[in-house]
């Protein structure tokens, strides 16, 4: 498959994820992301996987909010994982009927070589088969990740102007439409 991608001041770029697969996964598949570990200056952003595991095993957590694993072709397996959550599960700054974006890792070594617009390429596939009246696509970002923050205008997030104090500081939200 492949999927036309236009970032916000570039070109259309065509992506092919055709060997690439999305992959649903659940509390108890966390060996499946283990080799995403991050360093300590990126987990501080993104949450450490003991977090992000114990949230999708909750059980009000069942329909609302689902982890992803990203499975590149040949013999390179999970190489991006994320959280999507919804409804109830949503965070107080994504609106009713939004979906909002995780813990989204790439795996280290792999960085900057594509596979974060590709694994965005593969959830825009997604929501166009899965939920398909829901038009947005939202996350908060660090104010200090300057990386993710230029990685995430890179594939089409957009700054919507909102701020949320959370965790680790100051949160810019961004949103990217899917329809």
């Amino acid at each position: 498959m492949r999927v036309s991608l236009r970032p916000m001041g570039e070109e259309t770029r065509t992506i092919d994820i055709a060997d690439w697969r999305l992959e649903p996964i659940s509390g108890a598949d966390r060996e499946l992301v283990e080799q995403i570990s991050l360093p300590p200056e990126q987990e501080e952003f993104a949450g450490s996987l003991d977090e992000v595991f114990g949230r999708l095993n909750e059980p009000d957590a069942v329909g609302l909010e689902q982890g992803f694993a990203v499975i590149a072709p040949d013999d390179r397996g999970v190489v991006g994982f994320f959280v999507l959550r919804e409804g109830l599960r949503r965070p107080p700054w994504a609106p009713p009927g939004t979906v909002s974006l995780h813990s989204f890792r790439v795996r280290p070594g792999m960085q900057g070589q594509g596979v974060g617009r590709r694994c965005i390429a593969l959830l825009e596939d997604w929501f166009a088969r899965e939920r398909p009246i829901q038009p947005k696509l939202m996350l908060a970002v660090n104010a200090r990740n300057e990386g993710a923050i230029a990685a995430y205008q890179k594939i089409g997030f957009v700054d919507t102007g909102q701020r949320h104090e959370e965790g680790a500081g100051a949160q810019f939200i961004f949103v990217k439409p899917m329809a």
